[in-house]
């Protein structure tokens, strides 16, 4: 963990590290309180090279702005938790990180554009065509960085 208190540490699962470089920033059916949460963090992001992220198990500080989170966990029809999980897994195995692991925005940002995209993004993510659409080259305007 970062020993600095003064840089920000941002609590993500991978899904949220990864998807939200292709995702729009209009509304993505979660409610307006997640989409100002994920613009904050988007935000932070941007503006501090310091900024860290922690790859989180489970639900981070975007979920539980989520219209869709519920009892702790994330009760979507798209894929409830255990269907999250299952993606965060693939995720973490295409970009080859682990829960846990801290690393800064920019290198994360790096290795996403490296690894981009991912076998289980183009076969099985319900999200793929926004993928598809942008590709690994996203603009920095629809990202973390």
């Amino acid at each position: 963990m970062s020993a600095d208190p003064k840089v920000e540490l941002l609590r993500l699962r991978p899904h949220h590290m990864f998807c939200s470089r292709f995702l729009p920033l209009d509304d993505l059916g979660r409610g307006t309180a997640f989409g100002a949460a994920m613009q904050k963090v988007r935000k932070l992001a941007e503006d501090d090279a310091e900024t860290r992220v922690v790859v989180t198990e489970g639900p981070d500080q975007l979920c539980v702005h989520c219209t869709e989170y519920r009892n702790g966990r994330c009760e979507s029809q798209l894929g409830d938790e255990e269907k999250v999980r299952k993606w965060d897994a693939r995720i973490l195995e295409g970009l080859g990180v682990s829960y846990g692991d801290e690393m800064k925005v920019v290198d994360l940002m790096r290795l996403i554009r490296e690894k981009a995209p991912l076998h289980f993004c183009l076969t099985r993510c319900p999200w793929k065509a926004f993928c598809a659409a942008v590709g690994p080259e996203a603009s920095t305007s629809r990202g973390l960085e």
